[in-house]
């Protein structure tokens, strides 16, 4: 019987067209056989770019030296590949090569190009395959409010994820990591009359260029998008959090784990939203703790290009956190894109280590607000962003952790703000501010938000 070598290949990426990844050498291997699987099974077979006519799994005879192996699944309007590259001898022996499909983009072209518009309730919504929701282009039209209107209402979303890796590495998410996540086939869509359900899942995988770096990486992530036709305003994500650094199909594109994966201290998960209501400079943060709700609005309630009847009146965008893991605590917090004081951060770099401070609520931008549940509170009005997260947890290989969070949106109560005026977002724990008065249709929201998926667990406004 011919001898069977299972090697543990690099597989490259294949990213959606105009988005690929290079791919990189990953042999030598022997064999004259090779031996090509796939999960889910069901790909097309290519070598060195020409099509076999086979699909996994199956065996393709006759390869000597070096090949590249493409599988390649269409559907969804997208392509989940890999490729591997691997040298064939001339002994009579089999090759395996066996991986997970998935899907990346490397830049806002590629995202542009694989979005899709859902609408559910009163709310028009962007998402990809690669696991992106509220995203279209990074530049506008990720929450479109009402959804019969063209007013946008943020520029992207992205899950949270924060956590201290093998004791001795920070590592976390940043609002614009788009390209750390890997779709898995397929998303599966319902839409009835009265319920919207998308559900997806993507793996944090850091890029080719930061597979060496000790940064975020093999954690699957289950995305539910829910909306009920009876919740205006309302779309809530339940979202599932699994470390999978242990896992052979996640090593397979990752090998830089080690064979029993990682562990994940300090942990802190949810949700970042970069909410921009028409234009975004303009825009101001706050809080209600007591629903564990960061939101947005414009500093002044004038938006131009809002049609609708809202220019005068644009409408408040939130984020609200709820049914989280027990014992966790829920940090809502937020800051600004520009200034020395308050800015993004990136995975694979050195700011990576901030967003671990912002999520944790250890160490937000100042000024910091003086409850240890509530961030940053920027001075003057610009480019917001806002996140909820919960923690600190543990995830060892294999285990998983859950939260809800919703996205609410909401008018403005008439009478508390002046178009063309200023309405500062005063303290966030003060209940005779003016903001608080004027975002009392978010609050009610963000109560009604529970209902969505059936769950009971969570706070109700006082």
């Amino acid at each position: 019987m011919a001898p069977t070598r299972v090697c543990r290949f690099l597989l490259a990426v294949l990213a959606a067209a105009s988005c690929r990844e290079p791919d990189g050498p990953v042999g030598p291997a022997g064999g004259s056989k090779a031996y090509v699987n796939s999960d889910p099974a069901g790909g097309r077979i290519s070598v060195d770019g020409e099509s076999t006519g086979r699909i996994t799994p199956d065996t393709i005879r006759g390869l000597i030296g070096r090949h590249d192996i493409t599988v390649q699944l269409d559907t969804f309007d997208t392509s989940y590949g890999f490729t591997a590259r691997v040298f064939l001898g001339e002994t009579d022996s089999v090759t395996v090569i066996d991986g997970p499909l998935v899907m990346r983009c490397g830049d806002a072209v590629c995202w542009a190009s694989q979005f899709r518009h859902y609408s559910a309730n009163r709310v028009r919504f962007a998402s990809n395959p690669v696991g992106s929701l509220f995203l279209e282009s990074g530049r506008s039209d990720g929450v479109i409010w009402p959804s019969l209107t063209n007013n946008s209402y943020a520029s992207g979303g992205i899950v949270g994820f924060a956590g201290i890796m093998d004791g001795t590495d920070t590592v976390a998410l940043g609002m614009y990591d788009h390209h750390y996540l890997a779709g898995r086939p397929v998303p599966a869509i319902e839409q009835a009359t009265d319920r919207f359900d998308l559900e997806q899942t993507t793996w944090i995988l850091p890029p080719a260029s930061a597979l060496q770096r000790r940064t975020a990486r093999g954690i699957a992530i289950r995305e539910h998008a829910i909306a009920l036709s009876a919740v205006d305003d309302v779309v809530v994500l339940r979202l599932v959090f699994r470390n999978i650094t242990n896992e052979r199909l996640y090593a397979a594109l990752d090998p830089t784990v080690p064979a029993g994966g990682v562990v994940f201290d300090k942990v802190w998960i949810g949700y970042l939203l970069d909410p921009d209501v028409g234009d975004p400079i303009d825009d101001q943060l706050s809080y209600e703790p007591d629903l564990n709700l960061a939101f947005a609005y414009d500093s002044n309630f004038d938006e131009t290009n809002f049609g609708g009847g809202f220019n005068r009146a644009p409408g408040l965008i939130g984020l609200r956190m709820f049914d989280v893991p027990a014992g966790a605590t829920v940090i809502v917090n937020g800051w600004t894109s520009q200034g020395t004081g308050s800015q993004d951060w990136s995975a694979g770099q050195v700011s990576e280590t901030i967003g671990w401070g912002m999520l944790s609520g250890i160490r937000p931008f100042g000024p910091d607000h003086p409850s240890p549940r509530i961030g940053h509170l920027p001075p003057a009005a610009g480019d917001v962003r806002i996140s909820v997260s919960a923690g600190p947890l543990r995830l060892a290989p294999g285990d998983s952790v859950a939260v809800s969070i919703a996205v609410l949106l909401a008018e403005p109560v008439p009478g508390g703000f002046s178009p063309g005026t200023v309405l500062d977002p005063g303290d966030p724990l003060d209940r005779t501010r003016a903001l608080y008065t004027v975002a009392a249709n978010l609050f009610d929201r963000a109560v009604a938000a529970i209902g969505v998926t059936g769950t009971t667990a969570g706070l109700t406004r006082k």
